[in-house]
């Protein structure tokens, strides 16, 4: 079965975030045509990785952050 809730190594407790799928401009971002990567859509959080496991992964550049962010982070 396939779930798109994971933990986010960024976000903080101890609950999951949901991920989605990259979009072609955040795959262009990071110079790659990787499709198995996947981002967390919690609000001010960067992070993506491999669907599978974490590692890999890193943070998108800041202009990719996802609206809300807080200013702070």
């Amino acid at each position: 079965m396939f779930f798109k809730d994971k933990h986010c190594p960024t976000c903080k407790g101890s609950g999951t975030q949901v991920f989605t799928p990259l979009k072609p401009e955040e795959r262009k971002a990071l110079g790659t045509n990787r499709t198995d990567l996947w981002r967390c859509t919690a609000a001010g959080c960067r992070w993506y990785q491999p669907w599978d496991h974490r590692a890999g992964g890193g943070r998108l550049p800041e202009e990719l952050q996802n609206p809300g962010a807080d200013a702070s982070q």
